[in-house]
């Protein structure tokens, strides 16, 4: 196992008591959100606020941070007052607000890489979980909604990485839903159903055809992406139960797909230390079991739960965010060694073939 060691660590002027949910790469620098409900923008070498670094979102109850390929300059935000924000980092201040009349808690938040389109999840009210399409060019009402698929909080959405008409939701109620939405009709939309049976917490694409479901009691599973299966003769999943038990932890932060991949961050409180897991697709998932592929953080944020990770794996750098406030970049001895950079490459080449091959779709 190597260990990775601070470099660099940062409060970003944060007020006492404020925890940071979520961190994303945008150009040079990383975007960090926080319960202060601000968006804040730092250079990833430093950590240190970029000039006019300190955004005021119009969010009450921030919840979620988003970026898109399609348009590298622009950020995503959107909380429980039922907006969507949407800011251009060249820019002091946001640019423009998507809304509409019900302004529903918004808990899930995703934007597509290859379309100007983002989409929404929102929290169970009145018996109704609301996904919805809005094509941020014009800034108008949503240009889709489903609301009937799912019968509890929406929280998790994902675009798949090249089929730019598929939509992945998660939700509490256990079901990962996938979309085509291409189709305005909710039934005809609903290309695939799989019910992981817990809470959904993460969930995402792995790959063209693997979709993994992370659930809040850690239970962890891997499911086929089947179009033209019957619904009577179902995939079985790859079932890997309590990660807890597995990665030796007690809570897992996140899973960070890449090509042929992922990385599983699984950290432990009370001995203060976060642990990156590789997971590895051969004839089947597996975790790696090369000891030389597992990465320690010693001490990381202490005693405090880590609630994001990013990984720039061209420079080898690890940057964790917790809710003791603080920004952490870390690396190993050898980062160098770090096989995710060769694997987010071709990644990289893959998406930008994936663009050409498909005809954009209008709504």
């Amino acid at each position: 196992m190597r260990l990775a060691t601070s470099i660099e660590s940062s409060s970003l002027s944060l007020p006492p008591d404020t925890f940071i949910y979520s961190i994303v790469p945008i150009g040079t620098c990383i975007a960090a959100i926080s319960s202060d409900d601000s968006l804040r923008l730092f250079d990833s070498k430093s950590l240190e606020l970029v000039s006019n670094g300190v955004r005021k979102t119009p969010h009450t109850g921030l919840t979620c941070l988003r970026r898109t390929d399609a348009e590298p300059n622009l950020l995503f935000t959107a909380g429980r007052d039922g907006t969507v924000a949407c800011w251009d980092v060249r820019e002091r201040n946001e640019s423009f607000e998507l809304t509409d009349e019900t302004r529903l808690p918004i808990l899930s938040l995703a934007a597509s890489s290859q379309r100007p389109v983002v989409a929404t999840g929102t929290e169970l009210t009145k018996s109704q979980a609301v996904i919805s399409l809005w094509d941020y060019r014009s800034q108008k009402l949503p240009i889709l909604k489903y609301s009937e698929s799912h019968n509890d909080d929406v929280t998790e959405l994902q675009f798949h990485p090249s089929r730019p008409s598929y939509l992945l939701s998660g939700s509490t109620d256990g079901l990962i839903n996938i979309y085509d939405v291409t189709v305005s009709d909710e039934d005809d939309a609903l290309v695939q159903v799989m019910n992981h049976g817990a809470s959904i917490s993460h969930a995402s694409f792995l790959s063209d055809k693997d979709v993994y479901a992370l659930s809040h009691d850690e239970s962890f599973s891997i499911y086929s992406l089947d179009t033209t299966i019957e619904e009577s003769t179902p995939t079985m999943p790859r079932s890997f139960g309590d990660l807890r038990a597995k990665a030796e932890c007690e809570y897992i932060v996140d899973v960070l797909p890449f090509e042929g991949g992922a990385i599983i961050g699984a950290g432990s409180h009370s001995e203060r230390r976060l642990d990156l897991l590789r997971l590895s697709a051969g004839h089947e998932w597996a975790f790696n079991e090369n000891e030389n592929e597992k990465i320690r953080v010693l001490e990381a944020h202490g005693n405090e739960i880590v609630r994001s990770i990013h990984i720039n794996y061209q420079s080898g750098t690890i940057y964790t965010a917790a809710e003791d406030g603080f920004v952490k970049a870390w690396k190993t001895s050898d980062s160098d060694h770090w096989d995710g950079s060769r694997e987010a490459s071709r990644a990289k080449r893959k998406k930008e073939n994936s663009v050409k091959s498909e005809r954009y779709k209008p709504y």
